[in-house]
């Protein structure tokens, strides 16, 4: 049996058949030529693929925004005047601190990680901790355990200092209630990666440059370098009576980073076994089932090797990206090959039945792809970093999928004599797919008001969602790290920081009691807010070195313990304590006294309530600053807070983007305005209906959970593009629009139900994470598929028998 073209009329084509005649062609030339375009298509994965070690990862908050972002550049250029406002901080809690034996071990753990860490900048912890004191006429800034206690009194001594000196809690080295102590690491702020840069420095100095190379920040790799030393010396001091929690942005950071080199490969790994799964049962064989997934691995490698290529770096939210790819992949795959073994079941010689394959299927695969890369590319418009990023690298991966889908598989299938075998029938979820769909086509009225009830039910649900940017939510609260923070949030009051720098317009400004007055008033000021409830708890600043400088050249009495408000006293005691060999100034004020760093320690909160305080908090700040300089705000609290605005921002922008892009692209199918509108109809509602389960579950719009939408819009799509392409190739041959959903549904409906499922369960992998923001997304990418096909096979035939009725 051999497969006969339809006849067409060769004076009046239609731009369909052209179509599928060139896909008809383009199947006899793959035909020919198997074995040149299959080894072609496995030599450029292969290539690809090799290049994927060289994809940067980045999961550093700041990378959440562009550098071009006013917050980001203001964060930047913070870090290079002062240094890294993240830190590790390891916090310790024996049975007593100021103990001998403790404070030894305490030494040489601290020593060890001075001596053994990389890319450290600083380290503090009670062993070096400045100590300030005047002794005579002579100031004397020294480690505090310059002198090991020997004698209980001595021991007594150091208690009593430790716990009444205010900056010792401020900078967060002991906690409230002086049971735990604290090791603060500071990370060194630019790369290694820029050394090479600075060895010919001198050749380059006469050169004048308009756009001089900038030096990169630290990156990922160094980072998780850093951390896995400082867990080698840890492991080592590790004990029940030295027990020490891992907290600060820093260790966040680094977190991310084996969070995501755990997951991923679990995810691509549960996904292929998932969707191959799923391809068994639907194909009862194993030899189609090895021909998808020789189809979508090979494409989901060249992806990422592309990524590489073009410099889109592995970011928090790429970890969707495998499940994302293997279920497109394998989506394209499942409709060719479900019609090619059905014709070969027929009887049809395999060249035929793999052309009317392609014909057949062709065009609905270019269509889906479209819109899928067109769903993804709507993240472009984004103000998040991440998303845009992983936008782009979906979309181009969609395209990837399609070109492997259409050039690989159809070479596959010429190159691998898969026997002819009857079609099994599946007559339950037959009967049951057109049992759901003839329903809807016979009462279609009824069909769109219950569709409108569940709309405006979604949308009352809607009303409950609550934006979120609380990276720590993401952990699972038996995380080490997420206890850890929790106990640096009481115990020590957090572990971040608001940053307010002050710009006095001028050398030496800070020498003014003027000028140093209002960053002392700051103090009170956030005293202020914390009557309020803002979740602040410390300050440190060039004005506690100030007080303690005064304090110490005046015997050491507690009421010294003020600003000196002579200006050439102020000047001279600051210039003794930078003379007294501590370095404690640079991370204050810059070089001319100038400006200085106000630092407003903070606990950890979610980025809502934070991003409220600093619009209420920077007007009050300025005021209080007044004439004496200009404030700019910065620091993590600040990025964080930013995150809150720019996720809604780009939910808004993403999504309008999405329905302004696809909108048309289904009319263009359709070939009709009016059908293209409703055809919209069975794909924004589950996009409602999945806002609304956010909302009656409580979980919020994040940077994460954002991307739901967008790829389910993008996904959804692809059920209405095959269905009412098949729709209209049965209403073309002249059936009345219920015989066409009748046809439709024998045709295509089982492919689409697995499609379905396909994508569905390759989302649902996410959920194997034991992160809670990738299970969030996971399940509510699947939700939102799962509603879409149920929608597709009932709202969507209602809609074609009505417009197609009121056309007719």
């Amino acid at each position: 049996m051999t497969y006969t073209r339809p006849a067409v009329s060769a004076a009046s084509p239609t731009l369909r058949d052209r179509i599928e005649d060139g896909f008809g062609a383009w199947t006899h030339l793959v035909w020919r030529r198997h074995w040149l375009f299959a080894g072609l298509m496995f030599a450029i994965a292969a290539g690809l693929a090799t290049r994927i070690p060289d994809i940067e990862v980045k999961t550093a908050t700041e990378d959440f925004l562009f550098e071009a972002d006013p917050v980001r550049t203001a964060y930047d250029a913070f870090r290079e005047k002062f240094g890294q406002d993240q830190i590790v901080m390891l916090v310790i809690s024996p049975p007593e601190i100021f103990d001998v034996g403790f404070l030894e071990k305490l030494r040489g753990f601290h020593e060890d990680l001075e001596n053994e860490v990389p890319y450290l900048e600083d380290l503090t912890s009670l062993v070096n901790v400045r100590s300030v004191y005047g002794r005579g006429d002579e100031l004397v800034v020294e480690d505090l355990l310059e002198e090991m206690p020997a004698t209980p009194e001595a021991l007594s001594a150091l208690r009593e200092r430790v716990l009444s000196t205010p900056s010792y809690k401020k900078t967060g080295l002991i906690s409230e209630d002086g049971r735990s102590t604290a090791i603060l690491l500071e990370a060194a702020t630019y790369s290694s990666l820029g050394d090479e840069l600075d060895e010919f420095g001198g050749f380059d100095a006469d050169i004048a440059s308009p756009s001089p190379r900038k030096r990169p920040f630290l990156t990922g790799p160094e980072n998780s370098e850093l951390i896995e030393a400082i867990k080698r010396v840890a492991a080592r001091y590790d004990a029940p009576d030295f027990e020490i929690l891992f907290g600060g942005g820093t260790m966040m950071t680094h977190e991310f980073s084996v969070s995501m080199a755990h997951d991923v490969p679990r995810f691509f790994g549960g996904a292929l076994l998932a969707i191959a799964g799923l391809l068994l049962l639907l194909f009862r064989r194993f030899s189609p089932v090895f021909l998808c997934v020789l189809v979508v691995v090979p494409a989901v490698l060249a992806t990422f090797g592309l990524a590489a290529v073009f410099g889109i770096p592995f970011s928090v939210t790429s970890q969707l990206l495998p499940s994302f790819l293997l279920a497109v992949g394998v989506s394209h795959t499942v409709h060719i090959v479900t019609i090619f073994l059905r014709r070969l079941g027929e009887g049809v010689e395999r060249l035929d039945a793999l052309e009317y394959a392609m014909r057949h299927s062709g065009l609905p695969i270019v269509m889906t792809a479209v819109t899928t890369a067109t769903g993804m590319l709507s993240f472009l418009v984004a103000q998040m970093k991440p998303i845009v990023e992983m936008g782009l690298l979906a979309a181009l991966g969609a395209v990837v999928a399609l070109i492997y889908a259409l050039v690989l598989l159809p070479a596959l299938l010429a190159l691998f004599p898969l026997r002819a075998k009857r079609h099994v029938a599946t007559p339950r979820v037959d009967a049951l797919l057109g049992a759901t769909a003839g329903a809807a086509a016979r009462h279609p009225r009824a069909m769109l008001a219950v569709t409108a009830l569940l709309a405006v039910g979604s949308l009352l649900a809607m009303t409950r969602l609550e934006m979120s940017s609380d990276p720590i939510s993401w952990f699972p609260r038996d995380h080490p790290y997420y206890r850890a923070s929790q106990a640096i949030n009481e115990d020590f009051g957090g572990s971040l920081a608001l940053e307010l720098i002050v710009d006095t317009g001028r050398e030496n400004g800070l020498h003014e009691p003027a000028a140093m007055n209002r960053l002392e008033r700051f103090t009170a000021l956030v005293e202020e807010f914390k009557e309020q409830g803002a979740k602040l708890t410390h300050t440190v600043s060039v004005v506690d070195i100030a007080k303690e400088t005064h304090q110490a050249l005046n015997g050491n009495a507690a009421a010294f313990y003020v600003l000196p408000q002579n200006r050439q006293l102020l000047a001279q005691e600051l210039l003794l304590f930078e003379n007294a060999g501590s370095d404690d100034l640079e991370q204050m004020v810059d070089p001319q006294f100038s400006e200085a760093r106000f630092t407003v320690r903070t606990q950890w909160t979610n980025g809502v309530h934070t991003s409220a305080f600093i619009r209420e908090a920077e007007p009050a700040f300025r005021e209080m600053l007044g004439d004496q300089g200009t404030l700019q705000l910065t620091g993590m609290i600040a990025l964080i807070s930013h995150t809150v605005i720019a996720t809604m921002e780009s939910m808004l922008r993403s999504y309008a983007l999405a329905l302004a892009l696809i909108t048309p692209l289904m009319m263009l199918l359709i070939g009709s305005l009016r059908a293209g509108l409703v055809s919209m109809v069975p794909n924004l509602v589950p996009i409602f209906m999945t806002l609304g389960l956010m909302g009656l579950t409580g979980i919020p719009i994040d940077m994460f959970t954002l991307l739901a939408g967008c790829i389910a819009i993008g996904l959804a799509v692809d059920d209405s593009v095959h269905f009412i392409a098949s729709f209209r190739r049965y209403l073309a041959q002249g059936n009345d629009p219920l015989r066409c959903v009748e046809l439709t549904m024998q045709s295509t409906g089982r492919a689409l139900l697995f499609t379905s499922v396909v994508l569905t369960a390759g989302f649902l992998v996410l959920t194997l994470s034991e992160m809670v923001n990738l299970k969030e997304v996971g399940f509510l990418t699947a939700f939102a598929i799962a509603s879409a096909f149920l929608l597709d096979i009932t709202v969507t035939p209602a809609l074609l028998v009505l417009t197609h009725r009121a056309r007719s």
